[in-house]
């Protein structure tokens, strides 16, 4: 079938929802599907190339990762239209949604569509702040999806959120997929001795790993304050910080305030393809996110044969403990337990990691596009009497 992805984030700008179009439309075509992209910028002109409909964005620009715009009489429209796709998929909310919806109406076929983001805002108790905010959201969200004939939420965590703000589309959870196949790749022993020596760790040293954004929301400061503890009983115990963010240079600070220079390393942002590189560093991934819209770092320790320690598995749809692959923690004091427990026995660390990395293939790509390419063929087979009784209604006024 014919499958139009229109999504506000395209390349060369890098973010998850910039990942899941580019996997989409790459494992969709593998699995027989004709697929096009339809996105907004980055020029004032619109244009056609390499499958993706480029179309004008506005002067006006909010983020540095996406574009805007306001109008959408656009002579690319007249191409699509001509194209004739069989399903309209929808990857954001605002601007090329408009786009989504005007031809999935022009063409009576079903939009479908994906919510990537948890607008929710929450307090270190993972209590909803800003109620103004959160209902301003919802009143937003409910409104721009309200021509969808299907909501896709990538967790049962996300899922909620939709529920709180009252969505009445049928909503599937579908987590979405990651290649898996870099992260997976083992490292010779050398080589690992010599990256883990390059950031100056040595290979009797037990590596902690953080990979994530620095933002308020990740609470990577409390991962270091807690670390901080674990120093005093494990003086082999080290913490690598990978990514970079508004949060960077006071995280820096507090390790500098808590004379952890030493024994914490932070490698500022990492480009996407040479992050998986990190994981294989490493001992075990950390967190202290208590609010995950899908978890895809989580997923990506897995399939780097990590063990986890997190604060919350909502957002993976699976229990971490009833796998075996690791352990949830409420405070320093049990993630200073945990550890030190792990760290006495290597040998349930390696069992655990490789518990991980046999659970990650539920998250694979190819798994991914199979579950999408299903929803899409469902959906078109549903909409098919709805647009046979459309002809028939035509017909019988043309007789009249």
């Amino acid at each position: 079938m014919k499958i139009l992805i229109t999504t506000d984030f395209y390349l060369p700008c890098i973010t998850g929802v910039t990942t899941v179009v580019v996997n989409e439309q790459a494992m969709l075509e593998k699995l027989g599907h004709d697929v096009r992209i339809l996105t907004i910028g980055p020029k004032g002109m619109s244009f056609f190339e390499d499958g993706v409909y480029h179309m004008a964005a506005s002067r006006l620009k909010l983020f540095p990762d996406s574009y805007m715009t306001f109008r959408y009489q656009n002579p690319l429209v007249a191409d699509i239209l001509s194209w004739k796709p069989d399903l309209v998929h929808s990857n954001n909310e605002f601007f090329s949604m408009g786009y989504a919806r005007r031809i999935a109406d022009a063409l009576h076929i079903p939009l479908l569509h994906t919510c990537h983001t948890d607008f929710t805002r929450y307090d270190e108790e993972q209590r909803i702040r800003h109620t103004l905010w959160d209902s301003l959201m919802a009143a937003i969200v409910r409104r721009r999806v309200r021509y969808c004939d299907l909501l896709i939420s990538p967790s049962s965590a996300h899922k909620a959120m939709l529920v709180r703000y009252h969505i009445k589309k049928p909503v599937v959870v579908l987590p979405s997929g990651i290649d898996l196949a870099r992260f997976k790749q083992p490292m010779q022993g050398k080589e690992r001795e010599r990256l883990r020596a390059n950031l100056g760790f040595t290979k009797e040293q037990f590596l902690l790993l953080s990979v994530c954004r620095l933002a308020p929301e990740k609470r990577v400061g409390q991962i270091i304050d807690a670390f901080f503890l674990l120093s005093f009983l494990e003086s082999s115990a080290r913490l690598l910080i990978v990514g970079g963010g508004p949060k960077e240079e006071s995280l820096r600070k507090r390790v500098r305030e808590l004379g952890l220079e030493a024994r914490v390393v932070f490698t500022g942002p990492v480009p996407p393809e040479r992050v998986h590189r990190y994981y294989q560093l490493a001992d075990i991934f950390v967190s202290a996110s208590v609010r995950e819209s899908q978890g895809l770092g989580f997923v990506e320790a897995m399939a780097s044969s990590l063990p986890l320690l997190l604060r919350e598995d909502a957002s993976l749809g699976l229990s971490i403990e009833g796998l075996g692959i690791g352990y949830l923690y409420q405070d320093a004091k049990q993630f200073v337990q945990l550890l030190s427990f792990l760290m006495e026995n290597p040998i349930a660390v390696g069992q655990m990691g490789m518990r991980s990395r046999k659970e990650s293939k539920r998250f694979s790509l190819s798994v991914w596009a199979q579950q999408l390419s299903a929803i899409c063929l469902s959906l078109q087979a549903q909409s098919m009497p709805d647009l046979a009784d459309q002809q028939d209604d035509r017909r019988h006024d043309d007789q009249g």
